[in-house]
């Protein structure tokens, strides 16, 4: 599943709470790379021209599935999601260009996902340039400790890197599925968080006494986003 970065904090606007993390990803299809980037700039433009709440441009790099590109955003409830789809979808010149965007993407198409956001620490939206991201499956009858760890996972890796983390349990995709988002404003930052957790032994203390038994082996994916617009 794709998890992009959209905004974090105890995730308010104002004083309404902000839970959910959408996130819409296709990837780049062989050929005309510059256009394609063209285009996926030019339709987060129209968006945030037409809904209020801003949407981010994320493409992954250095990682598994190059030139994906995810739209993300987050909204206080799934009826503020329905109400920025059906804007979008009476847009003319919104539809053109979702038109247009079809030579540009794999067969694969488009795909959404929801992430209902439990945990996060505040940042300035406006500096991010990077994403890590993590996502792994709760195992068999851990589902409570699996939730519990990963709020302490979110926590532990802030008080290593200064980094600000999101964490959340899939909404949509994979049942069980949860995952962390690490926001950073440079890859020197992104570098930091991998050496500073390597260098505490308590981390992987956490990984091996508590994380191996509340999340499923095998089901760990790593990847790192760069924001584009």
């Amino acid at each position: 599943m794709a998890w992009l970065a959209g905004a974090a904090g105890q995730l308010t606007r104002g004083d309404v709470t902000m839970p959910y993390l959408f996130n819409r990803s296709g990837q780049i299809a062989p050929g005309n790379l510059l256009d394609a980037m063209s285009w996926a700039v030019q339709i987060t433009e129209k968006v945030n021209d037409l809904v209020d709440t801003p949407f981010s441009l994320w493409s992954t790099v250095l990682s598994p599935k190059v030139g994906t590109l995810s739209w993300s955003t987050v909204v206080a409830d799934l009826a503020d999601l329905t109400a920025i789809d059906a804007k979008m979808m009476g847009d003319g010149g919104y539809l053109e260009l979702v038109e247009k965007g079809g030579k540009f993407l794999n067969a694969d198409g488009m795909n959404d996902s929801v992430v209902s956001i439990v945990h996060a620490h505040p940042y300035e939206r406006d500096t991010l340039a990077y994403a890590a991201i993590t996502t792994t499956t709760l195992a068999p009858g851990h589902m409570v400790d699996g939730v519990q760890l990963g709020v302490e996972i979110a926590d532990k890796v802030r008080a290593l890197s200064g980094c600000s983390v999101m964490f959340g349990t899939s909404l949509t995709g994979p049942y069980g599925e949860v995952g962390w988002i690490v926001l950073c404003e440079s890859i020197e930052q992104v570098q930091h968080l991998n050496t500073s957790m390597s260098a505490d032994p308590e981390w992987f203390e956490m990984l091996d006494n508590r994380a191996s038994k509340a999340y499923s082996t095998g089901s760990g994916m790593r990847t790192i986003t760069r924001k584009i617009a």
